[in-house]
């Protein structure tokens, strides 16, 4: 049996390979841990050892964290402590190893890996390096010492920083913040590894002394030297983590006491703190959603539900250079396609290239980036309003305007000017694929690719069949919108697809509800406090009060058992559109938060007779399950599975719930249904359990 784990020893110098055989990358699952154990143990044992040197053999990285799955099937409390206790006291080995120990980080270095890293004397990593504590994402923390050693190696509030985002940390910043120790080029980390591990077996004080000038700031020594100013800190970030957590999230609040706690006592007390937070947490129903949506978010890089293998898109084009159009164009670029950028107009080219221009500074900038890594990033797109070069081109995505007549009219223009193999897809909310297939040369390579607004934040991007798209050009947009660092999902071509089928249903319900005298402010606070991001009135001012009526009109006319709510209709008659005109249901000051629109109740003539109560929000969710079991009966989607997927990445559905489905589980499916029937009876049609969900337990069948 291979081990994961290599030891061979070069002139007084252990180095210590990582190395899971058959695995693209390393970790932490017990075998691993076992293994080093034993490594550790080894070296101890030896007295011809002047240092050590941790690297990794695979191409990715260090270590990729902990067995997610072996987080999932922790059920009890004192279990979970139990596991982080096993991983500190493997660590807290190599941490007492006699001679120092150097970790050569490339690539991901996450979770388990960071705290294993953090355990070891010295870091040294190559520019690719990313750093990361993503536990707290899962609802934990970490608990193999991250919480201990971390802010004692850089600044407390760096460290909570770090703990509380999961954010990543490359390389450069790592430096600057004492994580790291060194930077090593990329072909030669483990001799600078070697050369590092001397240097620390020699004189170690250097090192040390070096960790303490990144921390010689005046603001650490006011916050972090003196219990007052440590006190004020801790404070702080008490009331931003109970923030962050909205009530719904029970890890940023334990992750900030369980650091100000540890701190104030010696680190192996603060790491049985740490392992006795790690067991509550990580037996939390929170927990377990953000876990499920985990796997979720991992399901589709294992490729499409499609036997075809898809076609790489070296270069692609985009037309329309809107603000839809100008964020694909950057997004492809980003992951370094080249793309052509076409508008009919020359002023709209250059809008869009602006557009692109800007998102890559705000983007880079977060990464130390300058202006010459902005033009490297903008050089591969190019702006045109011909259809030069499009012979070459792999892949056309469309983001003209929401028109089915002008979408065929430049599918018919485009495909003249496209190679026999190029594949056409439209980014569109609403409109049929199969349709604008009708006018395609060759409707096989026409399909869809709806992404979200904003862009360059939202992850999903559902892949729409069409009625003759085929299995190729279905596998190549989803593995583009994999490349591209999105989560797609495959839906059907029905009215809607998936995530504003749903949505339009919740929206056109809370209209209707607002109609019969529920008071719509208060329907959106019970949605944020049920978790959403905004309530559905906010939401449709988001969106726009004229696209909201338009799709609500598209979608109540394809569903006859939706009846269409007159009064987003009554909106737009009046002329409000919502935050892109500055007035909808909110008004939108150009400097400050939204306030509630007074006007608005006797502008559109609203009863606003009663405040909501759980039922009436409850009402809304259930006709979102309702409309989840039709998706499933007519095959919109494949599973359950992508339900969620689209509602947590889509449309915002709250992750601490793990998706629509899920949540309708933990309710209890049965249940639902009989409070289904009972609104039937009171509201109509609508509301009539579909034959997909009657005599179904749960969702998640199995």
């Amino acid at each position: 049996m291979n081990e994961p784990i290599r030891l061979e020893i070069h002139d007084g110098v252990a180095v210590v390979t990582l190395d899971t055989a058959g695995e693209k990358v390393n970790i932490l699952n017990a075998a691993f841990l076992g293994a080093m154990e034993n490594i550790a143990r080894d070296l101890v044992s030896r007295q011809d050892l002047a240092a050590a040197v941790v690297i990794s053999a695979k191409h990715g990285g260090f270590i990729a964290g902990a067995d997610i799955h072996e987080i999932e099937s922790v059920i009890d409390a004192d279990a979970g402590a139990k596991l982080a206790r096993q991983g500190q006291r493997i660590f807290g080995l190599w941490a007492a190893l006699p001679f120092p120990v150097v970790a050569a980080l490339h690539g991901h270095c996450l979770g388990g890996g960071t705290e294993f890293a953090l355990a070891c004397h010295c870091r040294i990593a190559t520019p690719d390096a990313v750093i990361a504590l993503p536990e707290v994402r899962l609802g934990i923390l970490p608990g193999f010492g991250g919480t201990q050693r971390l802010p004692r190696l850089i600044s407390i509030e760096k460290a909570l920083d770090i703990i509380l985002t999961g954010r990543n940390v490359h390389a450069e910043e790592a430096l600057t913040l004492g994580l790291i120790d060194r930077l090593a080029p990329a072909g030669g980390l483990l001799d600078e590894a070697v050369v590092l591990a001397r240097e620390a077996a020699l004189d170690a004080s250097h090192l040390r002394a070096a960790r303490k000038r990144h921390q010689r700031i005046l603001r650490h020594w006011l916050l972090e030297k003196n219990p007052i100013g440590r006190a004020l800190l801790f404070g702080e970030a008490h009331k931003r983590a109970v923030e962050r957590a909205e009530g719904h999230y029970p890890g940023p609040p334990a992750i900030v006491e369980v650091v100000r706690r540890g701190l104030s006592m010696p680190i192996e007390q603060g790491l049985e703190l740490e392992a006795k937070e790690l067991g509550r947490l990580i037996v939390t129903e929170v927990s377990k959603n953000l876990v499920h949506l985990f796997f979720l978010s991992q399901r589709p890089k294992k490729g499409a539900p499609v036997t075809a293998e898809p076609t790489k898109v070296a270069r692609a084009a985009v037309l329309g250079a809107g603000v839809m159009g100008g964020g694909i164009s950057q997004l492809l670029a980003a992951r370094g396609v080249p793309v052509l950028l076409k508008d009919i107009r020359s002023e709209a080219v250059a809008a869009g290239l602006a557009q692109a221009r800007e998102m890559f500074g705000r983007q880079l900038a977060k990464k130390d980036g300058d202006e010459a890594k902005v033009a490297a990033k903008m050089a591969l797109i190019t702006g045109t309003t011909s259809y030069d070069g499009f012979e070459g081109i792999d892949l056309v995505i469309e983001a003209v305007v929401e028109k089915m007549g002008v979408k065929q009219s430049v599918l018919r223009e485009t495909e003249a000017h496209m190679s026999a193999a190029a594949i056409f897809a439209t980014n569109t909310s609403a409109l049929s694929v199969s349709e604008l297939q009708s006018v395609a040369q060759h409707p096989a390579r026409v399909g869809g690719m709806h992404f979200f607004n904003p862009v360059d934040r939202m992850p999903l991007v559902e892949i729409i069949r069409g009625e003759q798209t085929d299995e190729r050009t279905v596998a190549t947009l989803f593995d583009t919108a994999l490349r591209l660092g999105k989560t797609p999902v495959v839906v059907a071509d029905r009215p809607g697809f998936l995530v504003n089928r749903l949505l339009v249903a919740y929206l056109n319900e809370a209209c209707l509800a607002a109609g019969e005298g529920i008071e719509w402010q208060s329907l959106d606070r019970l949605a944020r406090e049920f978790g959403l991001p905004m309530g559905p009135f906010r939401l449709i001012d988001e969106v726009g009060i004229d696209i909201a009526a338009e799709v609500g009109r598209t979608l109540c006319s394809a569903f006859p058992w939706l009846p269409e709510s007159p009064l987003l209709a009554e909106a737009e008659a009046s002329r409000l559109k919502g935050k892109k005109g500055g007035e909808g249901f909110y008004l939108y000051p150009v400097d400050g938060k939204p306030q509630p629109n007074p006007a608005i109740g006797e502008k559109l003539k609203l009863p606003g007779k009663r405040q909501a109560q759980e039922a009436d929000l409850r009402r809304l969710l259930l006709l979102m399950i309702n409309e989840a079991g039709r998706c499933l009966e007519e095959v919109v989607v494949a599973a359950p599975e992508d339900i969620d997927t689209g509602m947590v990445f889509g449309a915002g559905f709250p992750p601490f719930r793990g998706g629509l489905c899920r949540w309708a589980d933990s309710e209890g499916l049965v249940k639902l249904v009989g409070e289904l029937a009972e609104l039937a009876s009171n509201h109509g049609d609508r509301f009539v359990p579909c034959a997909w969900l009657k005599g179904r337990e749960r969702f998640y069948a199995g």
